[in-house]
């Protein structure tokens, strides 16, 4: 934690508990994923602290780009569902890499939403390293899923599309 963030209780994700879900970034149950767990800030952002294994380089203690990436996507994308309670899929992600992350460094990566409009939502996030150095600089722009989206690409039988509709047809992304 930095001196400029209050963090509040850890947020459960309540998708957790659904066993089709696997999430890379933020399921406890996949055996390779990045297990985030959220807080929401005194500011009202959402964050996650993060230490990465060696398990996650490139070059020798240096953090992959792509698994840096995967981190400002996830908590842009779990932002979203904390706030309107709908997933949704990436349509872009850019990020501008200003310091390479090191592996065993604690880093704090904080993400809020910036806008909506055109059936999207619009998020920012930082990663911020020892000493509040930023690393990371990031937008997303997210399309909400349907509920047909969600059958067709995920595969969900009956029960388990009955267990997460209610995160589908949001229209919090449209004007």
């Amino acid at each position: 934690m930095t001196a400029q963030h209050t963090f509040g209780e850890e947020i459960e994700f309540p998708w957790i508990s659904e066993p089709s879900f696997n999430c890379f970034g933020c399921s406890p149950h996949n055996p390779v994923g990045l297990k985030l767990r959220m807080r929401r800030l005194s500011n009202g952002d959402y964050a996650a602290e993060t230490t990465f294994s060696e398990c996650y380089a490139s070059y020798p203690g240096i953090v992959h780009g792509g698994i840096v990436n995967v981190l400002v996507d996830e908590v842009m994308g779990d932002t979203l569902t904390l706030i309107h309670g709908m997933l949704a899929f990436s349509v872009t992600l850019r990020s501008r890499m200003l310091a390479p992350l090191m592996v065993g460094e604690r880093y704090l990566t904080v993400a809020r939403v910036s806008g909506r409009g055109n059936g999207v939502l619009h998020t920012e996030a930082t990663i911020t390293g020892p000493g509040d150095e930023l690393h990371v600089m990031a937008t997303g722009t997210y399309q909400p899923i349907r509920s047909k989206q969600a059958r067709e690409l995920m595969k969900l039988d009956d029960a388990a599309f009955s267990r997460v509709r209610h995160y589908f047809d949001h229209g919090a992304g449209e004007t």
